[in-house]
């Protein structure tokens, strides 16, 4: 009798075992962390700052800070002009458009701003970083951007990676 309640067991053990879910497997299709910490965050100002605050003196308006960027000036910058637009999903990047130039800012995962920022006036403090979006993102952000181009149509105007200039910004400085 004890032996066939230890078999019983035995073989529940083996078949939970065939039926559990690799690890690879499970986490797959989760958020990186990094995304899942932004998850926690909730947009805060304080002082005017969002995420770090620092010492706004010698910001340069970002055309000009692209110049110096390019021309081999340290990556740690402090840029200057106007919020085009912000992700509405959670606040995590923002366009900054300079004289005749837009660059994406992105916080790192480290802080949020507030959605209806677009039209402010802002200082970030940062670096600048070159970025390559692939075909597929390229593609993926046409069709959703633009709401009436299809798939297809997309795929025929978007033909290789492109490398873009971006800023991932410590803190940022609303100006009033």
């Amino acid at each position: 009798m004890k032996l066939n309640y230890l078999f019983f067991a035995l073989i529940i053990v083996v078949l939970s075992a065939c039926n559990a879910v690799p690890v690879e497997q499970a986490t797959a299709t989760e958020e990186p962390d990094e995304c899942k910490q932004e998850d926690l965050l909730t947009p805060t100002l304080v002082d005017g700052f969002y995420g770090q605050s620092f010492d706004t003196s010698a910001a340069l308006l970002l055309n000009a800070s692209i110049l110096n960027f390019k021309n081999g000036a340290n990556m740690d910058s402090k840029i200057k002009g106007t919020i085009s637009t912000v992700c509405q999903s959670k606040g995590c990047w923002f366009s900054l458009k300079g004289q005749d130039t837009t660059i994406t800012v992105d916080f790192a995962h480290k802080f949020l701003m507030h959605k209806d920022l677009a039209g402010n006036q802002v200082i970030a403090n940062g670096k600048f970083y070159y970025d390559t979006t692939s075909v597929e993102q390229q593609i993926h952000e046409l069709v959703d951007d633009a709401k009436t181009m299809t798939l297809e149509e997309a795929k025929k105007k978007i033909k290789s990676p492109i490398i873009t200039l971006g800023f991932e910004a410590t803190g940022i400085k609303i100006l009033k």
